[in-house]
C-alpha cells in the first residue's frame, strides 16, 4: 500500500505555471538592472572639435566613453574603432546630475579633456584625468569660461 500524498494533475500543472512565471519575472527584473547599471556607466557624444586627453590626441567624432572601473575610462571612436583607456581620479557627490557629460577646457593648445561626468541616480559621480597635470586642474577650475561642456547620451 502507498503512503505518499496523492496530488492531482491540475495541481501539478498550476504549481510548475507558478514557478515558471516566478522564474521569467526573475530573469526580466535581473536583465533591467543590467541595462540600468551599464547605460550609468557608458554613454556616447558627438565632439565636434579636435582634442586631448592625457597627452593623446583625438580627432572630431562620435565616441562612446565606458568606466570600466573606479580609475579607468576606455574611450572608442565609433567612427574608426580606436580605442584608448585613461586613468582617472573618481569622486562622488550628492549634487543631482541631469545627464552625462564631457568638460573640456579651450587654451592656446586646442581643447582638453578635463572631467567626465556620469549621472548616477542621486549621486554624481565625476572623474578627473590622472595624468593630467595640477596647474592644469586648477587653471580649469579659476577659468570658468574657457570651459565647454558636451552633453552624452
Amino acid at each position: 500500500m502507498k503512503t505518499g500524498a496523492v496530488v492531482s494533475p491540475v495541481k501539478n500543472q498550476l504549481k510548475t505555471r507558478v514557478v515558471y512565471f516566478a522564474v521569467a519575472i526573475a530573469l526580466m527584473l535581473g536583465l533591467a538592472n543590467a541595462r540600468i547599471a551599464s547605460a550609468q556607466n557608458a554613454s556616447q557624444a558627438v565632439i565636434p572639435f579636435a582634442f586631448s586627453a592625457n597627452h593623446q590626441a583625438f580627432p572630431a567624432g562620435h565616441y562612446r566613453v565606458f568606466r570600466e572601473s573606479e580609475s579607468y575610462l576606455r574611450v572608442v571612436s565609433t567612427e574608426t574603432g580606436i580605442s584608448t583607456g585613461l586613468m582617472v581620479r573618481t569622486t562622488r557627490n550628492f549634487e543631482v546630475k541631469p545627464k552625462n557629460s564631457l568638460v573640456f577646457l579651450r587654451d592656446g593648445r586646442g581643447y582638453q579633456l578635463l572631467t567626465v561626468q556620469f549621472a548616477q541616480g542621486s549621486v554624481g559621480v565625476q572623474s578627473e584625468l590622472a595624468v593630467q597635470p595640477k596647474s592644469e586642474r586648477e587653471i580649469a577650475k579659476a577659468t570658468t569660461g574657457a570651459t565647454m561642456v558636451i552633453g552624452m547620451n
